[in-house]
């Protein structure tokens, strides 16, 4: 009896230990399918390279976002990004930037476009073969494939609804403060007049984008100006990434926290400390890591995917990438600022 049963140990030893074998030569061999297939990407991507255009290009709020989102996807897909455009707010020279990266032909260009009159450097370099699309802000009268980025007008109502609960049975006045150029900031307005509207028809909010010069300073002067000049203002809205922490210097140098509500765009460091003090009651982040990852996702498999619609796309006029992708919103209130302000921290180590 103990010798069968000893049999019986050894033989279900053996059997366990050729199933883990297995098993491990199993998962071994997915590892390697899906290092392959990782590797097989890298092949096809090789030696392209993909150009990222933007004014103001060093930007904290850039190389702690986008740089991000680029760099990553150009690692997986095994491409090069270039990074060009001026070091300030600059547009002829960020137009000159554009046109000089034409001749170096590169696969596919992302430009930020800022402004309406990008329209004709973009269509440029389509007309050159160079796929084009828009991130961050879109040019959409122009040949662009595709916009990847915030949907403004979406913006402009968030910050309306962030707003909204402080300025319930009061009348008064709202302001916005950003690029008046940008179409974006003009899609902002839109959105945020429309939902203040329909949420707090006592408040008017005047129809013009005051001009931030993409500077806090430049954006805490103009709004304190217009504190002092207009008694009725309860709501500032901020639509560039400088008007935060602008918008909340001037309310708290007036000893306005709590009388004038300021929201904004973007939530960095900057733009949550305004909320923690609350001289900001909203910081409206945008997910900014996706906007170059998919822009270089979307000029990729504009180049390499095999997906057709007719026998001609092209002369049909048929892309083969998506023309538009939202890509949401991070909305900071006092209700998960801090956790925001850790994870700020944390991405700044």
């Amino acid at each position: 009896m103990k010798k069968n049963l000893s049999k019986m140990l050894v033989l279900l030893f053996v059997a366990m230990s050729l199933f883990t074998a297995c098993s491990k030569g199993e998962d071994s061999t997915k590892d390697d399918t899906a290092t392959n297939e990782a590797t097989d990407v890298k092949k096809v991507g090789e030696g392209e390279v993909y150009t990222w255009a933007c004014q103001y290009n060093s930007l904290p709020l850039f190389v702690n976002n986008d740089y991000i989102g680029m760099d990553l996807i150009a690692e997986q897909l095994g491409v090069e990004v270039r990074k060009i455009g001026p070091q300030e707010v600059d547009l002829p020279a960020f137009i000159a930037a554009i046109e000089q990266e034409i001749a170096q032909k590169p696969d596919g260009m992302m430009v930020v476009g800022w402004d309406a009159s990008l329209a004709t450097a973009i269509d440029k370099a389509v007309a050159a073969g160079i796929p084009v699309v828009t991130v961050d802000a879109d040019v959409p009268d122009s040949d662009r494939l595709c916009f990847i980025g915030t949907d403004w007008y979406q913006l402009g109502v968030e910050q309306a609804k962030a707003v909204a609960p402080y300025l319930e049975g009061k009348t008064g006045n709202a302001i916005c403060i950003g690029v008046p150029g940008g179409d974006n900031n003009q899609q902002a307005l839109r959105g945020y007049t429309d939902t203040m509207t329909k949420l707090n028809p006592n408040i008017t909010v005047e129809q013009k984008v005051y001009d931030s010069g993409s500077n806090a300073q430049t954006v805490a002067s103009v709004v304190a100006n217009l504190i002092q000049s207009d008694a009725s203002l309860l709501a500032v809205a901020g639509f560039d990434s400088s008007a935060g922490p602008g918008i909340a210097l001037a309310i708290k140098e007036a000893g306005k926290i709590g009388a004038i509500f300021g929201t904004c765009v973007d939530a960095e460091a900057e733009h949550l400390q305004g909320v923690k003090e609350g001289s900001l009651v909203a910081a409206v982040g945008q997910k900014r890591h996706f906007f170059t990852y998919y822009g270089v996702r979307m000029l990729f498999d504009y180049n390499h995917n095999n997906i057709k619609f007719t026998k001609d796309d092209v002369g049909a006029g048929i892309s083969n990438i998506p023309t538009y992708i939202s890509t949401g919103f991070i909305v900071a209130t006092p209700s998960n600022v801090d956790l925001l302000i850790e994870a700020a921290a944390e991405k700044a180590k």
